[in-house]
């Protein structure tokens, strides 16, 4: 049966349909930076002190993270292989006040709120690129595996006063593995498992300190599952990521970096609409369509050029950043195509300095320019549609007695499409001595640009973009604590967000997006905690309440008001073995319904669900690893998105060969 909108797709169809989730709700919330090296926050249990976050702020070194106001959450590349998480969005559920939902099979559209927010109100940086689709603003991360992740940062707090546009809600920083520091090392892996899932990834780096590089490659195909809650119709997928990074230093002042992401997905998708047998006041769900395809191709490259004088004190780095987002949505009755550009060019400098007064002061000071154009095209109007804006932003970073830490941005944005915003941030941060405790908490503004499909997107008959649109803008804070016990082996943190939204985008199915008088808000609670009662055993959980409603007083959709992760491992074998124990829960939430044939909008409340999953692998020698797991163990039966189910019960299993290097080990960090 034909329905214009189509799932697991960016094309024009199934951008309306979330635009219409979009438009019933306000999405308000909170905005970052870039983060760190190792575990914070739930997956914490060593000290703040010491751990540095890349990229630091405003594209700079890496800073310490307990210096940080700001919430950060951090899943280091190591946890990913311990948890045997394959794809980032699988990661994203364990870190507090991230909301993950997608919509069909593997490979199928899959989006993260923070905080109550919107899904186009987090920046996401691949290697420091800026990875949102300039067509709708937001990520798809239905394609981004992770088998050559380092890390995953997250800061949580307003910060456009450092990052612009996109920083609303939160920044989500994607590091892969360069090589640097590193003896050269191949590595390659395979698995196998439910759905006739077949994974192969390979990798080669390494570096000293003048030259690193790094070229990985991973391949993931599945026949799938049936997502439609009818028929027997599985829906796979065909996903592939490539990475390259290299650096070579010149001379001790010089040096170049650059990294190139090719993210690739061909997902089988389903009809969205009424389904066989649908009667009148039925609500449209997925139904099985042969021949239908979401095509995704995506490349972000980026080359720095950094300049170092007066022993590190002051840096400047030159940057250029290109990335391309091409979606195909092809189906028995249409081909449509939405593809968008974004060209970066800027200059940062920091200078850093240092006085003997009260324990000890820090400096940092730093400027940055940045001139940014965006272009979208597209199959349903005529031609192409292209913006820039010009950016300048300012920052100091302060330290006390390398105790208290304050930071201060502000950026002013100047576009041709919107004219100009300054937004700012403020954070600080005290470690109190010799208590374990540490008091941070940030306040900030933020603004988020109208995409360019809100501008200029169409479906012919039904949805025609706004021009006139004006961004949307939020202020917001949070303030925690957190307590350390035990030396560090008992760690919680307890912290408090608060956020509006003005300007809400409000689109639907027919007309032009408009914007919305008045504000919403959105507030909570996140509390995480750590504990490793004997070395080798750790508890680690996080726990998110979310009081998120919109201009009609009513919940905001797809986003839990209750929702948590608990994650039990042990390391044994003298740390060659690793059993890992994964609990995530969803509580009630609510999403939009359409009837199957005139798609009037209903509200519906998606029932709660706790999955589980269990991982476990083994060292057999320093070079080769065996791994297994288990995903809905309980074969939970449960949707993320009202229409679209998700997987039963499934098992995998695989090994992953080493050559050169060092032994990774599997004690726990």
């Amino acid at each position: 049966m034909f329905s214009i909108f189509k799932s697991n797709s960016l094309s024009a169809q199934s951008h309306a349909r979330r635009l219409a989730v979009r438009s019933s709700r306000i999405a308000g919330a909170v905005s970052l930076v870039a983060l760190a090296a190792m575990p914070v926050e739930a997956q914490q249990t060593v000290p703040l002190e010491g751990i540095f976050i890349e990229g630091g702020s405003a594209l700079l070194e890496p800073i310490e993270a307990g210096s940080i106001g700001n919430s950060v959450s951090v899943v280091t590349g190591e946890q990913l292989q311990q948890r045997q998480l394959r794809t980032v969005a699988d990661a994203l559920r364990t870190v507090p006040g991230v909301a993950v939902n997608k919509s069909g099979s593997f490979g199928g559209l899959t989006e993260i709120r923070i905080r109550g927010s919107e899904n186009n109100h987090a920046l996401i940086l691949i290697d420091g690129v800026e990875a949102n689709d300039a067509t709708n603003g937001s990520f798809d991360f239905g394609s981004l595996l992770t088998e050559d992740i380092e890390r995953i940062e997250v800061i949580r707090g307003p910060q456009s006063g450092i990052w612009g546009s996109n920083a609303l809600a939160g920044v989500v920083n994607i590091v892969t593995k360069s090589g640097k520091g590193e003896p050269l090392t191949a590595t390659v892996s395979g698995e196998g498992g439910a759905f006739d899932t077949r994974q192969i990834a390979a990798s080669v780096r390494g570096g000293n300190e003048f030259a690193h590089a790094a070229v990985s490659i991973v391949q993931a195909d599945t026949n799938g599952f049936n997502v439609s809650p009818f028929g027997d119709e599985a829906d796979g997928a065909e996903r592939r990521n490539i990475n390259a990074r290299g650096g070579l230093t010149v001379t001790p002042w010089l040096s170049f970096e650059g990294v190139v992401n090719k993210l690739d997905n061909s997902a089988e998708i389903d009809g969205f609409g009424a389904a066989p047998g649908a009667r009148p006041g039925d609500f449209a769900v997925a139904f099985d369509q042969d021949g239908s395809l979401s095509i995704t191709d995506a490349l972000l490259a980026k080359g720095t050029a950094k300049l170092s004088f007066l022993d590190d004190a002051w840096i400047t780095k030159i940057y250029g950043d290109y990335s391309r987002n091409d979606v195909d949505t092809i189906d028995p009755f249409f081909v449509s195509f939405n593809g968008s550009e974004r060209e970066k060019f800027g200059v940062v400098s920091s200078y850093t300095f240092e006085q003997a007064h009260f324990g000890g002061l820090k400096h940092t000071f730093v400027a940055l320019y940045e001139d940014e154009t965006e272009a979208f095209t597209t199959n349903a109007s005529s031609g192409s549609f292209e913006r820039e804006t010009q950016s300048i932003a300012g920052e100091y970073r302060g330290a006390v007695a390398d105790q208290v830490f304050v930071r201060a941005a502000v950026r002013g944005d100047d576009s041709d499409a919107f004219g100009e915003f300054t937004t700012y941030s403020l954070s600080g941060a005290w470690q109190v001595p010799n208590s374990g405790t540490r008091l941070h908490g940030s306040y900030g503004t933020a603004v988020v640009f109208p995409s360019l499909y809100e501008q200029f997107g169409a479906i012919p008959g039904f949805f025609v973009g706004n021009p006139d649109l004006q961004p949307e803008e939020s202020t917001g804070y949070d303030v925690g604590v957190e307590q350390a016990f035990l030396q560090r082996r008992f760690v919680v943190d307890v912290t408090y967000f608060n956020q509006n939204l003005e300007n809400e985008i409000f689109s639907s199915f027919f007309g032009p997006p408009i914007n919305l008088t008045g504000e919403s808000e959105r507030q909570g609670v996140e509390v995480t905690a750590s504990i490793e009662p004997v070395d080798g055993f750790t508890i680690s959980s996080s726990y998110t309440y979310l009081d998120a409603t919109g201009l009609d007083g009513l919940a905001e959709v797809r986003r839990p008001e209750h929702s948590g992760s608990v994650t039990v491992a042990y390391a044994f074998a003298e740390g060659r073995g690793l059993i890992n124990l994964g609990i995530a829960y969803n509580g009630e939430m609510d999403d939009l319904a359409f009837d199957a044939f005139t798609f009037a909008q209903n509200t519906v409340t998606l029932q709660q669900y706790t999955v589980v999953n269990l991982s476990a692998h083994y060292d057999v020698t320093d070079q080769v690893r065996l791994f297994g797991r288990v995903e809905n163990l309980l074969d939970q039966n449960y949707q993320e998105v009202f229409g679209f189910e998700s997987a039963p019960v499934a098992a995998y299993g695989g090994v992953r060969i080493k050559l050169g290097g060092i032994r990774e080990t599997a004690a726990l960090e």
